[in-house]
């Protein structure tokens, strides 16, 4: 690395990504010099983010040396975190920060998801996190970003290690009321499988312990643990509902991998393809003059594999300058499909195969992008498998069935359908039901009683409509489940589809 472009060109697999900037592990070298570490590219600094660096007391700084600066304090201040290693601006408004890979440490959720951990075992990691955080705080250090995947821990050594310091404040004593909101963030971001209420209680009432001194200062009486626990709880409750919190309550998200100078990205199966394939990155991403603005084909890679290749060209210059406001990547048609792909696989929603996608900018606002997924094999509209089927056979029933489910779990996931050409639902000739394609949907941040009974009418009424009222009412049902608890959201999704 002898610039700060090669520090942000090395090539490594995605485990985080935001629309502003990823986290990407990389592999340096080979055989025993082999080292990994993490790469935290930013996309974009703006203003905005300086701005918020100036105010906290970093300076005019990027968020990776705003992290690096809070590295070395914990460094000098003998306390766990990351080792960094490099960090730095190419001065075309990116900036980088690598830091060295915590051996022998996992996160939070994968050691607590370890079915071999003993119940002795869970309870002292529970006291050993608990301690770990208080002494955070005890020493200064702010932890807004507190959540159960930044928190590293190592079982047989118990040391325990918080990453993502991009956002923490300058040294100095955190309130009362940011501790509670840091505490019932972790908690809401641990899945209730994970850790039962005892072991919750126990990792507060060993933070209570470690934090007494500051928590009690002179002339005020010793906080009560019954209290205490009770507001982190309560506080813990609305966070739950939120979109971070949820996402980090799912297994774990798949990888992806940048390639040409972040220009394409594609999952990790996918690299070893490219661009050994036929198909290099510059045929995806090239477009004819007398192309249509949306076009499709069919691409067959040397081992067989058949992907569908949509390719888009857009112009859009009011959006590139409003991204540009708002500091953040423009989002091309392309990648847009993409998230929709990747947020439908995290919540186990079928759809089709996500395998690449890449982006191009070009002048007056112009961009080329493309999308290559694998669509449901021999899948078809769900209206026309079901003509196939007779009226009164199970399978038919019990697709039926599967079509309330899907769009249940479609809702559930933060996502409603959108009104166009394409179906929503399409179902194979093994009988899955799955979404048909990415335009198809959109993501949203709150899915109401009234937006599913909406969507779900309207497929009713769009997709199906010559069904009787016995078949409506088994596609409802299997919307409903068995499982839904709430009789207020249930009568008002009853109510709108009536």
């Amino acid at each position: 690395m002898t610039s700060a472009e090669a520090a942000l060109d090395l090539r490594g697999e995605i485990v985080c990504g935001h629309p502003d900037r990823h986290v990407a592990r990389v592999e340096l070298g080979e055989g025993p010099s082999r080292r990994v570490v993490y790469l935290k590219r930013e996309h974009v600094v703006g203003l905005r983010t300086r701005l918020r660096s100036r105010l906290a007391g970093y300076g005019w700084a990027s968020r990776s040396e705003r992290e690096a600066a809070t590295l070395r304090r914990l460094e000098a201040a003998g306390l766990p975190g990351p080792q960094w290693l490099a960090y730095g601006e190419d001065g075309a408004g990116r900036a980088f920060l690598i830091v060295d890979e915590l051996g022998g440490m996992d996160d939070l959720r994968a050691v607590l998801g370890d079915t071999g951990l003993s119940s002795p075992d869970r309870r002292r990691l529970a006291e050993l996190v608990g301690r770990a955080v208080a002494e955070l705080h005890e020493a200064g250090f702010g932890t807004p970003e507190l959540a159960a995947k930044h928190l590293f821990v190592n079982p047989a050594t118990g040391d325990v290690s918080l990453v993502d310091w991009q956002s923490a404040p300058r040294a100095g004593m955190e309130s009362m009321a940011a501790r509670f909101r840091q505490l019932a963030g972790l908690h809401a971001s641990l899945a209730d499988e994970l850790a039962s209420p005892r072991e919750r209680l126990r990792f507060l009432r060993a933070y209570l312990r470690t934090a007494h001194q500051s928590l009690c200062p002179p002339g005020r009486a010793k906080p009560k643990f019954g209290p205490f626990a009770r507001v982190v709880a309560s506080l813990s409750g609305p966070l739950r509902g939120r979109s971070s919190a949820r996402d980090q309550r799912l297994p774990p998200a798949p990888r992806l991998v940048w390639l040409a100078g972040e220009q394409v990205c594609v999952v990790p199966e996918m690299a070893e393809h490219w661009p050994s394939t036929a198909v290099s990155p510059p045929f995806y991403l090239d477009a004819p003059a007398d192309r249509p603005p949306v076009s499709e084909e069919w691409v067959t890679f040397p081992d067989g594999r058949r992907a569908l290749l949509t390719r888009f060209t857009t112009v859009d210059p009011l959006g590139r300058l409003t991204a540009a406001v708002r500091e953040r990547p423009w989002r091309s048609p392309a990648a847009t499909a993409a998230r929709v792909l990747f947020h439908l696989r995290r919540h186990g929603v079928p759809a089709p195969n996500l395998l690449a996608f890449g982006q191009r900018l070009r002048f007056l606002g112009r961009a080329d992008s493309f999308l290559l997924c694998e669509p449901v094999a021999a899948a078809v509209p769900v209206a026309v498998r079901l003509a196939q089927l007779p009226g009164d056979c199970h399978a038919r029933w019990n697709m039926l069935h599967r079509c309330g489910e899907t769009l249940r779990r479609l809702h559930d996931a933060g996502c409603r359908t959108v009104p166009a050409r394409e179906p929503v639902l399409v179902a194979s000739a093994a009988g899955l039901v799955a979404v048909a394609c990415p335009s198809a949907v959109r993501l949203t941040k709150r899915v109401t009683a009234r937006d599913r009974a909406a969507d779900l009418r309207r497929f009713l009424r769009a997709e199906l409509p010559g069904l009787d009222r016995a078949d409506r009412a088994r596609v409802v049902r299997g919307y409903l489940g068995d499982d839904w608890s709430d009789r207020a959201a249930r009568r008002a999704l009853l109510t709108g589809i009536a």
